[in-house]
């Protein structure tokens, strides 16, 4: 019985010690990781600005928790804040001080803010500028490396000697702003409801509600899955998803990324006053920072001043910051439609170009008495300003009537303007003669028909109708 009662002693005493040595390691590798920590931010001159942690604790297995990360521009102004995190890295390089780009595994941040600006060349705008010039001249120097070892293929092809020396203009060269030479990166990174905001050229957008995990691999590339709740700034809508890849193989970064985009609405991006949402499916390819974006558009309903579309689809292409829309259709006026247009991202300049199919005219003209199918051809006009967008175009119907009148046809031209319709050079056709109006415009909804002329088929005489 004592035997027994020694064994379980020494048990727990080799517990206790054990349990006060690895609490003390991990309290010693905790206060060593905010010194590394420190240190390291003291010295830094890469980053812009200051980073300061507000607690950090980690195990002798290479697991780091930390509280209040905060990143702040040399003017004071928030890059990043981090409420909580966790990371992973490896011990053996803490213990051997050898910390690498490698060091680091895995990174998971709790309800963080990132607010960041990209530059011209879809660079983040965080790092100093003898840092940026680095990378810079780096470029310079493979391009220049780059152009010559093309210009000697070329010449060995063709069986010439190369020159000694030969100026070329370099290649666009796009590169992630990290100076990482020839050393590699590779780590896991999750975030759970973050939001972003993020700055480019004249562009500015707010994410809410961000989870995403990325898988970072700088020799081979950047995998993203990534949803969020509301989003705004620039655009605005009720959620995105972005999936795939960034091949960071290739000397020039290529996407290949799927992107949903819910219920954006038009308005946002001066689309007129347009407060029907659309959703857009769609795939991104392209280098890195010019993105080319190919996928379709949906409205289930769509409001432009004095036209109501519904179930409208169609195609787009996205490219150097101008959306053109194809294959788009609709239904009308209880007819359908056909378009095709561009909007200017920047500018906010869009135009339309659109055919109207068998519309039903009483709804066209929102008088019941006039009954007769219309054909459609109609431009939308605008320069960013909603109140100055202009529709305008022709129209040409079959027979019908108006009131109990017979018809041949009708045809005119229209304008509508800050919901002003107005009717010029219309022509109605009949078995008595030609009936001709300019007075007939639509004001507030209702309809407007001034001076109407007749025209007798037999002598050309006018007479006034009304």
């Amino acid at each position: 019985m004592q035997h027994k009662r020694k064994y379980i002693y020494i048990f727990l005493g080799i517990w206790a010690v054990t349990t006060v040595l690895y609490f003390s390691l991990c309290k010693i590798a905790s206060e060593q990781a905010m010194l590394i920590f420190n240190k390291t931010m003291a010295t830094q001159k890469v980053l812009k600005g200051s980073v300061t942690l507000g607690s950090i604790d980690a195990d002798i297995w290479g697991r780091v928790k930390f509280q209040n990360l905060v990143w702040l521009d040399t003017d004071g102004q928030p890059i990043v804040h981090v409420p909580e995190g966790r990371f992973k890295v490896r011990p053996l390089d803490i213990i051997t001080k050898r910390i690498g780009t490698e060091t680091l595994k895995e990174l998971e941040l709790d309800n963080a803010l990132f607010a960041v600006r990209f530059n011209s060349k879809m660079q983040l705008d965080i790092f100093e500028q003898s840092h940026a010039q680095r990378v810079i001249d780096r470029a310079e120097i493979k391009e220049a490396k780059l152009a010559k070892d093309e210009a000697v293929n070329e010449s060995v092809i063709h069986g010439k000697q190369p020159a000694q020396e030969q100026t070329r203009n370099p290649r666009p060269k796009r590169e992630l702003n990290f100076d990482l030479g020839d050393k590699r990166l590779k780590m896991q990174v999750v975030f759970n409801k973050c939001t972003l905001t993020a700055g480019y050229r004249n562009r500015y957008f707010v994410l809410n509600d961000v989870n995403a995990g990325l898988d970072i691999d700088t020799k081979r590339k950047l995998a993203i899955n990534l949803t969020t709740g509301k989003f705004g700034g620039t655009m605005v809508g009720d959620g995105l998803e972005i999936s795939g890849a960034i091949d960071l193989k290739t000397q020039v970064p290529q996407y290949d990324l799927h992107l949903n985009l819910y219920n954006v609405l038009p308005s946002s991006l001066g689309l007129a006053d347009i407060k029907d949402t659309v959703s857009i499916t769609a795939a991104v390819t392209g280098d890195l920072p010019e993105p080319v974006i190919d996928g379709n558009l949906n409205f289930r309903e769509l409001n432009i001043p004095g036209l109501h579309f519904s179930k409208v689809k169609g195609d787009l292409h996205y490219e150097n910051a101008v959306l053109k829309f194809t294959n788009v259709t609709g239904h009308v006026f209880g007819g359908t439609v056909e378009a095709f247009g561009d909007y200017h991202l920047d500018t906010r300049y869009y135009n339309i170009d659109a055919l109207g199919h068998d519309l039903v005219g009483g709804i066209a003209a929102r008088n019941g008495k006039i009954k007769c199918k219309v054909e459609l051809d109609f431009k939308i006009r605008s320069k960013g300003d909603p109140k100055t967008a202009l529709t305008y175009g022709s129209f040409k119907s079959g027979k019908g009537s108006y009131y109990i009148i017979p018809f041949d046809s009708i045809s005119g031209e229209f304008s509508n303007q800050n919901k002003h319709l107005e009717f010029k050079n219309v022509i109605i056709e009949t078995k008595m003669g030609t009936i001709k109006t300019d007075a007939f415009d639509i004001n507030n909804g209702k309809l407007h028909i001034s001076e109407i002329y007749l025209e007798e088929p037999e002598n050309g005489k006018v007479v006034k109708i009304i």
